[in-house]
Protein backbone atom coordinates (compact mmCIF):
# COMPACT_ATOMS: atom_id res chain seq x y z
CA UNK A 1 0.00 0.00 0.00
CA UNK A 2 1.59 3.45 -1.12
CA UNK A 3 2.37 5.95 1.49
CA UNK A 4 1.55 3.46 4.64
CA UNK A 5 4.42 2.59 6.83
CA UNK A 6 4.04 -0.26 9.22
CA UNK A 7 6.38 0.21 11.95
CA UNK A 8 8.99 -3.02 12.07
CA UNK A 9 10.74 -3.46 15.80
CA UNK A 10 10.55 -5.68 18.50
CA UNK A 11 9.32 -4.09 21.00
CA UNK A 12 6.44 -2.80 19.01
CA UNK A 13 5.97 -6.24 18.87
CA UNK A 14 5.47 -6.83 22.15
CA UNK A 15 3.23 -3.31 22.62
CA UNK A 16 0.84 -5.09 20.43
CA UNK A 17 1.17 -8.26 22.47
CA UNK A 18 -0.13 -6.74 25.73
CA UNK A 19 -2.51 -4.32 23.32
CA UNK A 20 -4.30 -7.80 21.77
CA UNK A 21 -4.50 -9.89 25.10
CA UNK A 22 -7.58 -9.37 26.66
CA UNK A 23 -6.45 -10.53 30.15
CA UNK A 24 -4.12 -7.54 29.97
CA UNK A 25 -5.26 -5.07 32.65
CA UNK A 26 -5.78 -1.09 32.17
CA UNK A 27 -2.24 -0.92 33.92
CA UNK A 28 -0.74 -2.89 31.34
CA UNK A 29 -2.74 -1.39 28.63
CA UNK A 30 -1.94 1.95 29.04
CA UNK A 31 1.62 1.54 29.30
CA UNK A 32 2.07 -0.36 26.57
CA UNK A 33 0.07 2.07 24.09
CA UNK A 34 1.86 4.68 25.54
CA UNK A 35 5.19 3.02 25.03
CA UNK A 36 4.06 2.08 21.15
CA UNK A 37 3.46 6.28 21.06
CA UNK A 38 6.82 6.84 21.58
CA UNK A 39 8.25 4.52 18.25
CA UNK A 40 4.70 6.06 16.34
CA UNK A 41 5.84 9.83 17.08
CA UNK A 42 9.73 8.88 16.16
CA UNK A 43 8.69 7.55 12.77
CA UNK A 44 6.05 10.49 12.17
CA UNK A 45 9.02 13.03 12.83
CA UNK A 46 11.89 11.70 10.75
CA UNK A 47 11.13 13.71 8.51
CA UNK A 48 10.53 17.08 10.41
CA UNK A 49 12.23 20.25 9.60
CA UNK A 50 14.95 21.39 11.44
CA UNK A 51 16.92 24.84 12.26
CA UNK A 52 20.81 25.38 12.26
CA UNK A 53 22.38 26.79 15.20
CA UNK A 54 26.35 27.36 16.63
CA UNK A 55 26.53 26.07 19.88
CA UNK A 56 29.72 26.59 22.03
CA UNK A 57 30.79 22.73 23.82
CA UNK A 58 32.45 22.49 27.16
CA UNK A 59 35.92 22.20 25.22
CA UNK A 60 35.66 25.88 23.84
CA UNK A 61 34.36 24.46 20.44
CA UNK A 62 32.33 26.21 18.47
CA UNK A 63 30.20 23.04 16.83
CA UNK A 64 27.33 23.42 14.46
CA UNK A 65 24.33 21.70 15.86
CA UNK A 66 20.57 21.17 14.10
CA UNK A 67 17.05 21.35 16.53
CA UNK A 68 13.03 20.14 15.38
CA UNK A 69 10.95 22.87 14.56
CA UNK A 70 8.70 21.32 16.85
CA UNK A 71 6.73 24.44 17.65
CA UNK A 72 5.82 24.42 14.36
CA UNK A 73 3.30 21.30 14.29
CA UNK A 74 -0.04 20.40 15.95
CA UNK A 75 -1.31 17.40 17.23
CA UNK A 76 -4.95 16.34 16.69
CA UNK A 77 -6.05 13.40 18.77
CA UNK A 78 -9.86 12.13 17.97
CA UNK A 79 -11.00 11.86 21.44
CA UNK A 80 -11.24 9.58 23.23
CA UNK A 81 -8.98 7.11 22.32
CA UNK A 82 -6.38 9.10 20.99
CA UNK A 83 -5.86 11.15 24.31
CA UNK A 84 -3.71 8.07 24.83
CA UNK A 85 -1.01 8.87 22.41
CA UNK A 86 -0.11 12.63 22.72
CA UNK A 87 1.46 11.90 26.53
CA UNK A 88 4.10 10.13 24.21
CA UNK A 89 4.14 12.43 21.05
CA UNK A 90 4.67 15.46 23.43
CA UNK A 91 7.70 13.24 24.91
CA UNK A 92 9.25 13.54 21.29
CA UNK A 93 8.17 17.03 20.54
CA UNK A 94 7.51 19.02 23.61
CA UNK A 95 6.87 22.30 22.20
CA UNK A 96 4.00 20.53 19.67
CA UNK A 97 0.27 22.39 20.36
CA UNK A 98 -2.82 20.45 20.71
CA UNK A 99 -6.41 20.65 19.38
CA UNK A 100 -9.39 18.17 19.63
CA UNK A 101 -11.48 16.49 18.07
CA UNK A 102 -14.32 14.59 19.52
CA UNK A 103 -16.26 11.98 17.68
CA UNK A 104 -19.01 9.67 18.34
CA UNK A 105 -19.78 6.67 16.42
CA UNK A 106 -23.01 5.45 15.61
CA UNK A 107 -23.02 1.77 16.27
CA UNK A 108 -25.92 1.28 13.50
CA UNK A 109 -24.61 2.93 10.85
CA UNK A 110 -21.02 3.03 12.12
CA UNK A 111 -21.25 7.02 10.95
CA UNK A 112 -18.98 9.21 12.99
CA UNK A 113 -20.43 12.34 14.38
CA UNK A 114 -18.29 14.95 15.52
CA UNK A 115 -19.24 16.48 19.23
CA UNK A 116 -16.55 18.36 19.63
CA UNK A 117 -13.53 20.55 17.36
CA UNK A 118 -11.00 22.81 19.00
CA UNK A 119 -8.55 24.09 15.53
CA UNK A 120 -7.44 26.98 16.05
CA UNK A 121 -7.56 29.56 13.38
CA UNK A 122 -4.31 30.37 12.85
CA UNK A 123 -3.30 27.14 10.77
CA UNK A 124 -0.99 28.45 8.95
CA UNK A 125 1.60 28.52 11.41
CA UNK A 126 2.00 24.78 11.05
CA UNK A 127 4.21 22.55 9.04
CA UNK A 128 2.64 19.45 10.03
CA UNK A 129 0.02 17.96 11.65
CA UNK A 130 -0.43 14.69 13.05
CA UNK A 131 -4.13 13.31 13.77
CA UNK A 132 -3.67 9.99 16.15
CA UNK A 133 -6.17 7.53 17.11
CA UNK A 134 -4.94 3.75 17.99
CA UNK A 135 -7.78 2.58 15.79
CA UNK A 136 -8.02 3.28 11.97
CA UNK A 137 -11.29 0.88 11.63
CA UNK A 138 -13.76 1.89 8.88
CA UNK A 139 -12.25 5.30 8.71
CA UNK A 140 -15.17 7.24 8.70
CA UNK A 141 -14.15 9.26 11.93
CA UNK A 142 -10.56 9.20 10.61
CA UNK A 143 -12.07 11.14 7.00
CA UNK A 144 -13.85 13.48 9.07
CA UNK A 145 -11.52 14.64 10.71
CA UNK A 146 -9.39 15.30 7.90
CA UNK A 147 -12.57 17.10 6.24
CA UNK A 148 -12.43 19.43 9.21
CA UNK A 149 -8.55 20.01 8.21
CA UNK A 150 -8.87 20.36 5.25
CA UNK A 151 -11.59 22.81 5.45
CA UNK A 152 -10.21 24.75 7.92
CA UNK A 153 -7.30 25.48 5.77
CA UNK A 154 -4.57 22.60 6.60
CA UNK A 155 -2.98 21.08 3.18
CA UNK A 156 -3.31 17.33 2.92
CA UNK A 157 0.18 16.62 2.28
CA UNK A 158 1.27 18.30 5.60
CA UNK A 159 -0.76 15.96 7.57
CA UNK A 160 0.04 12.27 9.02
CA UNK A 161 -2.41 10.03 10.64
CA UNK A 162 -0.81 7.82 13.33
CA UNK A 163 -2.17 4.30 14.75
CA UNK A 164 -1.75 1.37 16.62
CA UNK A 165 -4.25 -0.84 14.38
CA UNK A 166 -5.49 -0.30 10.77
CA UNK A 167 -7.83 -2.11 8.72
CA UNK A 168 -6.92 -2.31 4.96
CA UNK A 169 -10.71 -0.72 4.57
CA UNK A 170 -10.08 2.22 6.69
CA UNK A 171 -6.59 2.28 4.81
CA UNK A 172 -8.48 2.25 1.44
CA UNK A 173 -11.31 4.89 2.59
CA UNK A 174 -8.59 7.80 3.97
CA UNK A 175 -6.85 7.27 0.49
CA UNK A 176 -9.26 7.42 -1.78
CA UNK A 177 -10.47 10.84 -0.52
CA UNK A 178 -6.95 12.16 0.55
CA UNK A 179 -4.05 10.28 -1.51
CA UNK A 180 -1.57 12.61 -0.11
CA UNK A 181 -2.25 11.68 3.79
CA UNK A 182 0.72 9.94 5.49
CA UNK A 183 -0.18 6.20 7.40
CA UNK A 184 2.19 5.12 10.29
CA UNK A 185 0.38 2.17 11.76
CA UNK A 186 2.21 -0.52 14.24
CA UNK A 187 0.33 -3.37 12.50
CA UNK A 188 -2.47 -3.49 9.61
CA UNK A 189 -4.67 -6.56 10.38
CA UNK A 190 -7.04 -8.27 8.30
CA UNK A 191 -10.29 -6.51 8.20
CA UNK A 192 -13.55 -5.44 9.80
CA UNK A 193 -15.91 -7.39 11.61
CA UNK A 194 -19.77 -7.28 11.04
CA UNK A 195 -19.81 -4.09 13.54
CA UNK A 196 -16.89 -2.22 12.61
CA UNK A 197 -14.37 -3.84 14.53
CA UNK A 198 -10.72 -4.72 13.70
CA UNK A 199 -9.82 -8.29 13.06
CA UNK A 200 -7.92 -9.45 15.30
CA UNK A 201 -7.24 -6.08 16.59
CA UNK A 202 -7.61 -5.10 20.79
CA UNK A 203 -11.45 -4.45 20.96
CA UNK A 204 -12.63 -0.86 21.63
CA UNK A 205 -9.16 0.84 22.55
CA UNK A 206 -11.40 3.83 23.96
CA UNK A 207 -12.96 1.48 26.70
CA UNK A 208 -9.65 -0.23 27.70
CA UNK A 209 -7.77 2.80 28.14
CA UNK A 210 -10.80 4.39 30.19
CA UNK A 211 -13.59 2.79 31.58
CA UNK A 212 -12.67 -0.85 32.20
Amino acid sequence: MSNVTVLKHPVVDNCLRYLRDKDADIVQFRRSLKHLGLFLAMEATADLPTRQYQVETPLNITADVAEAADDTVLLIPILRAGLGFVESFLEVIPRAKVAHIGMARDHETLEAKVYLSTLPKNVDVYQRVYVMDPMLATGNSCVKTLDILVEGGIKPESIVVACAFAAPEGINQVHSRYPQVKIIAATVDKKLNEVGYIIPGCGDAGDRLYLL
